[in-house]
């Protein structure tokens, strides 16, 4: 068993961290992109020991994918007029490659991304091409800060398809993802901005454009919920009223930013402001974790037809890491209300039913 960081060390990471974002050499936001995909995946794929991880640019590249989609869409200032519409500089010169990718693939399947990961071939064939400019741009350059190989993060070969997250590090990006996740984004941000000062002047909603939850995308996902639900809130389980009917990430959009069918409920409005950014009681995820057990064929055919993205085992790592979290920091669960717990109990036997070997 690796042992995990030190304080000590914790710190020095976070300090690594802004250094590196404040320091480095940006001429586009591939960096930020990597560094939020190495975050994501400590998440998804490391565990809370000190261990290190390897990820590869496939695995990086169909991040870079997810994270470029809703960015590749033009960008309508609020009050413009349509003739400011346009995508957004996400490089120095030439508009990145990997936009560019992205954007024809989204052109060619009605803009889901859902629907070219069901497309196995050009799937590949996309996460391939994106990969290889990858490996070229920002994975043997990331860590570069002047003139020196600033490699806390991973030891900087400068060749090959894949990296080996130090011992160490996978531990800190799942303890302080939140944290890196604010800092990335926000230099992404300020990034944008820089480059694209005609098309948003004073515009006040680029965040949301760039990270914001697909909005639009969430009546379709009520649709197949109210369905499994059959018509009650997943919370008070009382009757649903189409006008009062929210669309709520169980595992908070502001502890884990990505949208999975399965990560979604159907609530009341009241009760979806009640639990507003808190992580549900476990009385909560053992409602949730039967919903998915009982009505798992329907919501899995029921994505499918809408192109509703979804990934039950992600899902699931990403619950249970929210869950270590919380009980590491001697956090509070909500249950109704303004009325909070604190998570006491084991959650693994909740969800061991529903993991995939």
């Amino acid at each position: 068993m690796v042992p995990t960081p030190e304080s000590n060390e914790q710190l020095r990471f976070l300090v690594n961290i802004q250094r590196l974002l404040a320091e480095g050499q940006f001429v586009a936001t591939y960096k930020y992109a990597l560094l939020q995909a190495l975050a994501d995946l400590a998440v998804e794929r490391g565990d809370d020991s000190g261990a290190q991880l390897t990820v590869n640019s496939h695995e990086i590249a169909e991040k870079f994918i997810h994270y470029y989609w809703r960015q590749c869409d033009p960008y309508a200032p609020l009050g413009g007029t349509s003739e400011k519409f346009g995508i957004l500089s996400q490089n120095t010169g030439q508009q990145a490659g990997i936009v560019k990718l992205v954007q024809e693939a989204k052109q060619r399947h009605g803009g889901s991304e859902a629907e070219v990961r069901h497309c196995p071939k050009q799937w590949r064939r996309l996460v391939a091409s994106v990969a290889r400019i990858v490996k070229v741009m920002p994975l043997w350059k990331l860590q570069t800060v002047g003139r020196e190989q600033f490699d806390f993060l991973y030891e900087n070969t400068g060749q090959g398809d894949s990296v080996t997250l130090r011992p160490g590090v996978p531990f800190c990006l799942r303890k302080f993802h939140g944290l890196v996740t604010d800092l990335v984004q926000s230099a992404w941000v300020r990034y944008v901005r820089r480059f694209n000062p005609q098309l948003l002047g004073d515009a006040t909603d680029l965040h949301a454009f760039l990270f914001g939850t697909e909005r639009a995308n969430l009546a379709t996902v009520a649709e197949v919920l109210r369905e499994v639900q059959t018509n009650r809130c997943f919370y008070c389980d009382h009757a649903l009223k189409d006008a009062k009917a929210h669309v709520d990430h169980f595992v908070p959009w502001s502890r884990y930013p990505v949208d999975l069918g399965h990560n979604f409920v159907l609530a009341h409005q009241t009760c979806n402001s009640s639990k507003s950014d808190r992580l549900p009681a476990l009385v909560h995820l053992e409602r949730w974790a039967g919903q998915l057990g009982r009505g798992g064929s329907t919501l899995t055919a029921g994505f499918n037809r809408r192109g509703i993205l979804h990934d039950l085992p992600t899902t699931l790592r990403i619950t249970d890491w929210a869950y270590q979290q919380c009980q590491q920091a001697a956090g509070m669960t909500w249950v109704r209300g303004n009325e909070l717990v604190k998570l006491d109990g084991d959650w693994g036997p909740i969800l061991d039913p529903l993991r995939v070997t």
